[in-house]
C-alpha cells in the first residue's frame, strides 16, 4: 500500500504492511548540494588523515585507471571543462566505478527503539558513521581520492542549530548535508527506522539511511558533484531530455552505492532482511511527478544490486546501463 510521494521535497514514502508491521521509508535527498555550499580550498583538497590508512582487514581493491580516463579531481571555482559527452564519459569512468570497497573489522551499532529521543538517535547515527567513514575513506584512499569524514548534528525542526553555517534548505522531512561545514543536520523523527515495530530492524536501518547521505558527502568530497553539475548546466537548455536522463542515474547510482556500502560492515549492522525485502519490493514505491520520476521497477532494481553486489563498485555503474534501466 502507497502513502505517496513530495518529490518537491525530494522524498519518497514507502508504506509495507506484511505480518503487524506498517513502516515508512523517507527518501533521502535526490538533489546535489545547492550551489552556495562551495567549501574552501583547504577542505576540497584535504586528504585522508594517517588514521584512515587501511589495516591489513581492510584493504579494498584499487581499480587500474584507463589511461583515456579524463577525470580527475576539481574544485567548485575552478570546474571542469569539456562537452556533455565527454562530461558524462568521465562520470561514466572514474575512480568510484571500479574496484571494490573495504570491509570494516568491527561495527557495533547501539540497540534503538523505533522512535528514539534525539540522545539516543545521535548515538545510533554517531556509530553509524563510525563505520561508514571505515569504508569510505580507504576507499578514497586508495584511490587517491580526498575524503573529509562528515559530522552528525541531530536538532529538532525548526530549530535549526545557531552554528551551522548552512542558512537554508532546512526541512523536518529530510537530513540537510552541508558541504562548508562537512556537517549532516539530521532532524528528530526523521527515518525510514522510526516506522518499524520490532528493535532488531532499527540499528542496521539508521545506517542504511545514513548511508545514503553519505554518498552525497562521496560525490561531494571525489568532486564527481561538481562533473555532473557542470554537464546538467549545460543539457538543461540544449537537451532536456538528456538533462532529465541524467538525473535519473545520478540519483540511481547513489540509491545503489548507498546500499552496497551498507552491507560491507558486518551481518549484526547491516539492514536485516526484512528490511531490504521492502525496498527491493517496486510495490511500495511510487514514481513520483515528472519530470523527477523514476519506475518503481528500477528504483527497486537498483537498490537490490547495490545489496547483493558484494562491494563491486561497477555494479552501480548507471551512466553505462541501457536506457530502459534508468527510466
Amino acid at each position: 500500500m502507497l502513502l505517496g510521494v513530495a518529490f518537491t521535497c525530494v522524498f519518497a514514502l514507502l508504506l509495507v504492511v506484511g505480518g503487524g508491521v506498517a513502516f515508512l521509508v523517507l527518501r533521502p535527498d535526490d538533489e546535489p548540494p545547492v550551489a552556495t555550499d562551495t567549501p574552501s580550498e583547504t577542505a576540497t583538497t584535504t586528504s585522508p588523515s594517517e588514521e584512515t590508512t587501511p589495516s591489513e582487514e581492510e584493504e579494498s581493491t584499487t581499480p587500474e585507471r584507463s589511461e583515456e580516463s579524463a577525470f580527475e579531481v576539481v574544485v567548485p571555482y575552478d570546474p571542469p571543462t569539456g562537452t556533455p559527452d565527454e562530461l558524462w564519459d568521465v562520470l561514466a569512468d572514474n575512480p568510484l566505478t571500479e574496484g571494490s570497497l573495504p570491509t570494516p573489522a568491527s561495527c557495533e551499532l547501539p540497540e534503538t527503539p523505533p522512535n528514539p529521543s534525539a540522545e539516543e538517535l545521535q548515538a545510533v547515527l554517531d556509530a553509524s558513521a563510525t563505520c561508514l567513514n571505515q569504508v569510505w575513506a580507504t576507499a578514497s584512499s586508495d584511490r587517491g581520492l580526498p575524503w573529509v569524514s562528515p559530522q552528525i548534528v541531530v536538532y529538532e525542526h525548526p530549530d535549526v542549530p545557531a552554528e551551522a553555517v548552512c542558512d537554508s534548505g532546512f526541512s523536518a522531512d529530510s537530513p540537510r548535508v552541508c558541504n562548508l561545514d562537512s556537517t549532516i543536520y539530521w532532524p528528530v523523527g526523521y527515518g525510514t527506522a522510526t516506522e518499524f515495530e520490532d528493535p532488531a530492524n532499527i540499528p542496521g536501518t539508521y545506517l542504511w539511511d545514513l548511508s545514503l547521505q553519505y554518498t552525497n558527502t562521496a560525490s561531494w568530497n571525489s568532486s564527481l558533484t561538481v562533473y555532473y553539475v557542470t554537464m546538467q548546466d549545460q543539457l538543461e537548455s540544449s537537451d532536456p531530455d538528456r538533462y532529465e536522463e541524467a538525473w535519473r542515474r545520478f540519483v540511481l547510482q547513489r540509491e545503489c552505492l548507498g546500499s552496497a556500502v551498507s552491507m560491507q560492515v558486518p551481518g549484526s549492522a547491516e539492514p536485516t532482511d526484512a528490511v531490504r525485502e521492502a525496498l527491493t519490493d517496486p510495490a511500495g514505491w511510487e514514481p513520483g511527478e515528472p519530470p523527477n520520476d523514476i519506475e518503481p521497477e528500477n528504483r527497486a532494481l537498483w537498490i537490490e544490486r547495490g545489496f547483493e553486489s558484494g562491494g563491486d563498485l561497477s555494479v552501480c555503474n548507471t551512466w553505462t546501463a541501457d536506457a530502459e534501466q534508468v527510466s
